[in-house]
């Protein structure tokens, strides 16, 4: 039977606006021609309000999320800088490993079992006893779905030397998140999470404190590609309209960049970080009456963007996910010590209320289907009933 559209409904990459992917298809500029500088000009400058911060510093480079991590440890950190590791999961486990390979003393805190959070205390105690170049921290780890204490984490390094870089690919532009308000001096996202671009764009900014960091480094950043000395003067040409060039970008990326941003800038940002918490809130009231366990031990650790969800004795990660396929909906399966215990569900960037509602109902049939009691349609209702509660 042919289906209509299939729903994705993975942590990234997400779903897309139809004008999104329509500028993709918009004919190659020259990079250094005008209209182009002026559409990069105009994404770097509303990058900045989508990241709510007025003094940092954005950089466009294509590339993934990987991308922006590692450019945010090579850029601030030298050989044998301290710097203190927060894990609340498998991208905490990759920070730790960027940071080891460039030489750099890691003290490594983690969770006791993914799921729980990182508390601003054990941070505080640590920051005491020792200097740190950077302390680091996973916004939302996509792996547990659990959204970390940001804020009250930056407070507390704010008052320390060292630079707070915050890994926000799947959080930044649809879970809260301030880069100014909360201390973040490193902020970093990738183009196919909340911000709602296919693949293929590295998106960070810099804090003035993390600059004159990379300004008084005693050795040059071991990287080429991935200096912002070298990225800096051309995205300062873009800004003040002028044409640069050090590495060709992605032309065509940054149309869909640029209509993305309009589109987010459009909603608002309090709107949309609104908006991301009623449908994750709703989407978890459902799994409650499916009597479904989530990854975060506690409601109050509970992402916005993303949600892991155990399976129920009995039913397989192969089983179930294929019968979600088969009811037109793709959900992720889990990463690291959880892979082939959850199934993870992404509701960021475009999603909107009836995508979660036919998402609740294929996890329903689907569960059916494997042998687990559920009764038809109580999932639905019960997030209906927040949405219709919210009016959205």
């Amino acid at each position: 039977m042919k289906r209509g559209r299939t729903l994705l409904m993975i942590p990234g990459p997400t779903m897309c606006d139809s004008e999104v992917l329509r500028s993709l298809s918009k004919p190659t500029l020259s990079h250094v021609s005008s209209k182009f500088i002026e559409i990069f000009s105009e994404t770097l400058k509303g990058l900045k309000k989508v990241f709510l911060t007025e003094k940092g510093e954005m950089f466009i480079v294509a590339g993934s999320g990987t991308l922006a991590m590692e450019m945010a440890i090579v850029n601030t950190c030298e050989t044998g800088d301290n710097v203190l590791i927060l894990s609340n999961g498998y991208f905490g486990e990759r920070f730790k490993e960027i940071c080891e390979r460039y030489q750099l003393n890691v003290d490594y805190i983690e969770v006791k079992q993914w799921g729980e959070n990182i508390h601003p205390e054990t941070v505080k105690e640590k920051l005491e006893k020792k200097d740190y170049k950077a302390v680091t921290l996973t916004h939302v780890d996509t792996s547990t779905s659990v959204s970390a204490p940001v804020k009250e984490i930056g407070e507390i390094v704010k008052d320390t030397d060292a630079i707070f870089i915050v890994d926000g690919v799947c959080a930044t532009a649809g879970e809260e998140e301030r880069m100014d308000e909360w201390h973040i001096d490193v902020l970093f996202t990738a183009s196919q999470k909340a911000i709602g671009v296919p693949p293929g764009l590295a998106i960070i900014a810099f804090s003035q404190k993390a600059l004159e960091i990379y300004q008084k480094r005693k050795e040059p950043v071991k990287s080429y590609f991935m200096d912002i000395g070298l990225w800096k003067p051309i995205m300062d040409a873009y800004l003040e309209g002028r044409p640069a060039y050090f590495a060709t970008p992605p032309v065509n990326m940054i149309y869909a960049l640029h209509e993305s941003v309009k589109q987010i800038l459009k909603e608002g940002m309090e709107e949309r970080f609104k908006r991301h918490k009623i449908i994750a809130k709703a989407f978890r009231e459902a799994l409650k009456t499916l009597e479904l366990k989530i990854v975060p031990v506690s409601e109050e650790y509970a992402a916005s963007t993303v949600t892991g969800i155990y399976y129920p004795q009995g039913v397989t990660d192969e089983e179930f996910r294929k019968n979600m396929v088969e009811n037109g909906v793709i959900v992720a399966g889990g990463l690291g010590k959880l892979k082939g215990k959850i199934f993870r569900v992404g509701h960021m960037g475009t999603v909107q209320p009836s995508d979660i509602l036919a998402t609740i109902a294929a996890i329903e049939n689907s569960l059916i289907k494997c042998g687990y009691k559920v009764e038809p349609g109580s999932g639905l209702e019960a997030a209906q009933e927040l949405f219709t509660k919210h009016r959205i």
